[in-house]
């Protein structure tokens, strides 16, 4: 909660950018934020939460923390928490695209998508141009040829990476995966094939083998449509 929600992503979403000033109601609700998971941290970490709590503001002698209570439980709009996740998973992926192509973040890049079944994480599309450092983010009509691509929940998009690839040593790589899920693929027909399995294996053993059955298929599509690009 505290490293991943708080600090990974919610600091770095509202972090503003270089030379840019923070509003000051958005410092003043990041401090309640902050200041909730001091009192749920407390019974376990009692010293340093205290010494925070009156580092944060100034509090009276009796303002302790260790007397404050506890955050009361709020409705969870569930729908919010699917979107970014969606869009979580966006940004971890350009960014380990970046890392496996050794593109630097510095580097500004162009991102197109066809738009699939609406997820509603497009309202998110600015913070992950910001977590990104995307040049644009727009919808297309058709594939783009020579660029990478990545599926998102319906959403296929396309990282439009220019010059910053080297296109040999990529098809080195989408080969290697290639080869990879195949036989990771050869692997899990196997075992849906195997009637022993089938026949002693709990239901819901056989749905998870099956939809990596279709994800690894689904991959293998993927790469090849990469390598395809790549020719041109």
């Amino acid at each position: 909660l505290v490293w991943d929600d708080f600090c990974s992503w919610y600091l770095e979403l509202v972090k503003p950018g270089m030379g840019q000033s923070m509003q000051p109601d958005l410092i003043h609700q990041t401090i309640n934020f902050f200041e909730d998971l001091l009192r749920i941290l407390h019974p376990f970490m009692p010293f340093i939460t205290e010494e925070l709590w009156h580092t944060l503001q100034s509090r009276s002698e009796k303002d302790y923390l260790i007397v404050a209570s506890m955050p009361k439980p709020l409705a969870v709009d569930t729908e919010i928490l699917k979107q970014f996740e969606a869009a979580a998973e966006l940004i971890s992926q350009i960014r380990n695209l970046r890392k496996s192509k050794n593109i630097s973040m510095k580097e500004s890049i162009e991102v197109t998508f066809l738009k699939g079944r609406d997820t509603g994480h497009e309202k998110y599309h600015s913070l992950i141009m910001k977590l990104c450092n995307l040049s644009s983010i727009a919808e297309t009509t058709s594939k783009p040829t020579g660029v990478a691509s990545l599926m998102v929940k319906e959403h296929e998009y396309f990282i439009h990476t220019g010059s910053f690839i080297n296109k040999d040593a990529e098809r080195v790589r989408i080969n290697q995966e290639l080869d990879y899920t195949k036989s990771f693929l050869e692997s899990v027909e196997k075992k849906l094939t195997n009637e022993r399995f089938i026949s002693n294996a709990k239901a819901e053993v056989i749905a998870l083998e099956k939809k990596k059955q279709s994800d690894a298929e689904a991959r293998i599509r993927l790469l090849t449509e990469q390598l395809e690009a790549l020719k041109n």
